[in-house]
């Protein structure tokens, strides 16, 4: 498939995102090495076909209510399940990103306001990716302190962000690559 990105042109973005990735991860928690490398793998795949996702999702063309969009590549009920999480614990609230209760996944019109703003916010995007690696860190680890944690954990978070599964995959294995290229610790 066409990709709408070349190499240079997502490191190119993702280096304009770092203020932006610094001060988000900050915030929550996550080395910002994370986040670097998660925006730089899902950029760098960006294709037609998720671009046709998005215009089906935003016309609501062929029944489609939600899609992998934006830099952080999120789809809106996983942006919402992360939020669903961080406000359980203490991270975040809906009311301080905007949202006057907590969104749910089985409301069609909080699906569709979620997944407006993934699409056209690019810093709600990537607050909502990082509380999604918070999320994916919990449920794939058992933690959410970076600090604490082994390459393995690290890598079983970075598939989690992606999948369903808490297993390390070859997506978790490559971004932990880019996780150490962008200047990651090395971890146990």
């Amino acid at each position: 498939m066409l990709r709408l990105y070349t190499l240079k042109r997502t490191e190119e973005i993702v280096a304009a995102m770092d203020p932006l990735i610094v001060r988000v991860c900050g915030e929550y928690g996550v080395p910002a090495a994370c986040m670097r490398a998660v925006l730089f793998r899902e950029i760098r795949e960006i294709d037609l076909m998720d671009a046709a996702a998005d215009t089906a999702v935003r016309l609501g063309l062929f029944g489609r209510t939600d899609s992998s969009t934006g830099y952080a590549q999120i789809f809106s009920r996983t942006a919402i399940r992360a939020l669903r999480f961080a406000e359980e614990r203490g991270i975040e609230t809906a009311e301080s990103l905007g949202f006057s209760s907590l969104p749910s996944t089985d409301a069609a019109e909080d699906v569709r306001r979620m997944w407006l703003r993934l699409n056209r916010d690019r810093t709600f995007n990537l607050r909502m990716g990082t509380l999604n690696l918070l999320a994916a860190a919990d449920e794939a680890a058992g933690k959410t302190d970076f600090s604490q944690m082994t390459a393995e954990d690290l890598k079983r978070a970075f598939s989690r962000y992606n999948s369903s599964s808490c297993a390390v995959s070859s997506y978790g294995e490559e971004v932990y690559g880019l996780y150490l290229r962008y200047g990651g610790e090395p971890l146990p």
